[in-house]
């Protein structure tokens, strides 16, 4: 065996020696590959189980939207009173301004239809399993029926209804109902399925039905009772992924998760990844990894052929071109002799660098006394502030005595020192950044940052400097701005709380008189182009018998609780509360119709309500409000600005105190 291998070159040796490397490297990599495989698989169901989570809760905002908006609606006179034609115009207007409903409508205990959106009264309401849990439950129940094509619009739908409380009026005791726009729903399905890249499907389990999904791979409420999915989701597994073939009968993996606040109708979402996706990382990373190795034993191979290079004529080729730069004058080279070359080669390139170093440290000297003379005349130049020299590590070589006056510090203690150690942590970047700034030869001035004194105090400083060498040493002059630096930041305080204070109404909190005709003025010329604009006027009712009753202390309490009732009711930045005067309050909706403002100004009235201040001189016992609403839509042409807005809005409130208070009015124009 020893004469075996003392018979084998120094190539054949290295052969022998990279093939060895390379079995257990080759099985290392199969290793990782199999554990690739299943690490993805893994992180596929729980990114999946996660998508379907998210994406059920954002499905949920549809029927959260639903509920909310006939929970308002449940308490409406014109809905409990279900008069004609007047309730048919309320749901119809609503209606047209929600494009994910197809229908409201109001049902009688007996089933009958008193009130439609769409005018069609005086027959049996068509989804009876939903009628019927409807009306048995208790309270505000939220109820989501069942998948059918509405026999009024012809339309699938999914309907959702609330039991109607039990008022005086046709329709007490019986429900309200609307029916949802499943191609709005689909639209917004289709967004999310888009944005995320994977297919997205609600389905109802207990049916077997797929209500929709994107992409449209069936019709909306397809029963689909050999879909797969269907069985797992029944079983009522933990973990809520599974894999198994689509609709399309393509193999898949699914998250699904039930979709809240639809708990009734039993609609869950499906969200659907193919493997393909999920192992499409391994697969490239398997295939780079056959080319790597494949270049890798290319390489190797390769590099046996330069083996006598590095071991024999790099080493001298070393040692002559340092030699010719070293004649050259070039006194920062090194022959780079590796430690593995031989010893003859390591001890002739120490003699070469440490020659080579001698002669660096003295051209070094020469070079630093001319840079002393340099930075002493910028220091003489610049006396006023603390004047300091940095080197090209950051550190100060040089600081004037002005540093005891400005930072506390006798100039030894800050030698050795960065100015970015005294600098407070938050706006040390900027010290970095100017330090960077004056390495690549560029000045600044004027900069302002906060540092830490001796003492502990913080106080603002203004920096300038610039460049002073080429090797990135700079000469940097400090001046104490603390005093000015807090002057201007109070000055910028007080006309931020006097522009403040100019348009606040001081006890509500609301926009003042000026500021709501500005405003006012401002929201009519930006909706010119819209019919969509409305003006909510607010009273507090009997407040002057209030006032002489509890006194005005009591009285100025009231309106702010109103008035925080009216700002809690603001639901978009471009929605302005006044004060309008008086116990007079305003709101400014543009964007709204007379519908919604309707909606809102009922909500207002019985937010007042809710809040039970008690009044022995009004009718019930506690304070109440009176509103009256005006819409742009309702303007004549020749009549349409502020002041005829503000007029009818008026109007219209007297109108709801003449009525008996405590009421909403609108007014036609």
């Amino acid at each position: 065996m020893m004469n075996v291998l003392r018979n084998i070159g120094v190539r054949a040796r290295l052969l022998l020696l990279i093939a060895a490397a390379m079995l257990p490297l080759i099985g290392l990599i199969v290793t990782g590959l199999v554990i690739s495989y299943r690490d993805a698989e893994h992180e596929a169901h729980r990114n999946v189980a996660n998508e379907a989570r998210l994406g059920a809760a954002k499905m949920a905002r549809v029927f959260d939207d639903a509920q909310e908006f006939l929970a308002t609606l449940r308490h409406m006179p014109q809905v409990l009173q279900a008069e004609q034609p007047t309730c048919n115009t309320l749901l119809a207007g609503l209606k047209a301004e929600r494009a994910q409903l197809l229908s409201i409508g109001v049902i009688a205990p007996d089933r009958t239809i008193l009130c439609h959106s769409r005018g069609v009264t005086g027959s049996l309401f068509h989804d009876e399993d939903l009628f019927e849990q409807t009306i048995n439950s208790r309270g505000n129940r939220f109820v989501v029926g069942d998948f059918l094509v509405s026999p009024i619009t012809g339309r699938p739908t999914i309907a959702v209804a609330m039991r109607l409380p039990p008022t005086p009026g046709r329709a007490s005791g019986g429900i309200i109902f609307a029916s949802l726009n499943l191609s709005m729903i689909e639209r917004d399905v289709q967004l999310l399925s888009e944005e995320a890249g994977h297919s997205w499907t609600i389905v109802q389990p207990r049916a077997t039905r797929v209500i929709l999904g994107w992409p449209h791979a069936v019709e909306f409420g397809t029963v689909a009772p050999d879909f797969e999915l269907f069985p797992v989701i029944r079983a009522g597994r933990t973990g809520r992924t599974t894999a198994v073939k689509s609709l399309a009968g393509q193999p898949t993996i699914y998250g699904f998760e039930p979709i809240p606040n639809a708990s009734t109708g039993d609609l869950w979402l499906a969200v659907g990844v193919p493997p393909a996706e999920v192992f499409a990382t391994v697969q490239n990373r398997l295939r780079w990894t056959l080319f790597a190795s494949a270049g890798a034993l290319i390489l190797a191979l390769g590099g046996t052929a330069l083996i006598a290079y590095w071991m024999q004529l790099r080493p001298i080729a070393l040692l002559s071109r340092s030699a010719q730069r070293i004649g050259a004058g070039n006194f920062d080279v090194r022959t780079g002799m590796g430690h593995w070359q031989a010893p003859e080669f390591r001890r002739l390139g120490q003699l070469v660098d440490r020659a080579a170093l001698t002669l660096a440290q003295a051209k070094a000297a020469e070079e630093a006394v001319a840079a002393g003379q340099r930075r002493f005349q910028l220091v003489a130049d610049n006396t006023v502030d603390m004047i300091s020299c940095v080197d090209a590590e950051g550190q100060r070589t040089l600081v004037t005595g002005a540093s005891r006056r400005i930072l506390g510090y006798e100039p030894a203690e800050l030698m050795g020192l960065s100015p970015v150690d005294l600098a407070v942590e938050e706006d040390r970047p900027i010290v970095r950044s100017l330090l960077d700034t004056f390495r690549t030869g560029g000045e600044a001035s004027g900069v302002r940052y906060r540092v830490r004194r001796k003492d502990g105090t913080v106080i603002w400083v203004e920096l300038s400097g610039r460049p002073i060498d080429e090797i990135g040493g700079c000469v940097v002059s400090m001046r104490d701005v603390d005093q000015r630096q807090r002057t201007e930041a109070a000055l910028a305080e007080a006309n931020r709380q006097l522009e403040l204070l100019a348009a606040t109404d001081e006890l509500t909190r609301l926009a003042n008189r000026r500021t709501f005709n500005r405003r006012l003025e401002e929201a009519f010329a930006e909706t010119s182009g819209s019919a969509d604009f409305s003006l909510l006027l607010l009273d507090v009712d009997h407040f002057k018998a209030f006032n002489d009753r509890y006194g005005h202390p009591a009285g100025d309490r009231c309106l702010a609780m109103v008035s925080d009732t009216l700002a809690a009711c603001v639901r978009k930045d471009d929605e302005i509360g006044a004060r309008y005067g008086g116990e007079e309050l305003a709101l400014i909706l543009p964007g709204i119709g007379p519908a919604e403002a309707l909606l809102r100004a009922e909500t207002i009235r019985r937010a007042v309500a809710a809040l039970a201040i008690p009044h022995a001189d009004a009718n019930g016992g506690t304070l109440t409000v009176s509103i009256g609403v005006a819409s742009r839509s309702e303007l004549s042409v020749t009549k349409a600005g502020p002041t005829e807005i503000i007029q009818k809005a008026d109007e219209a409130l007297y109108a709801a105190k003449a009525a008996g208070r405590n009421q909403v009015r609108a007014r036609a124009a």
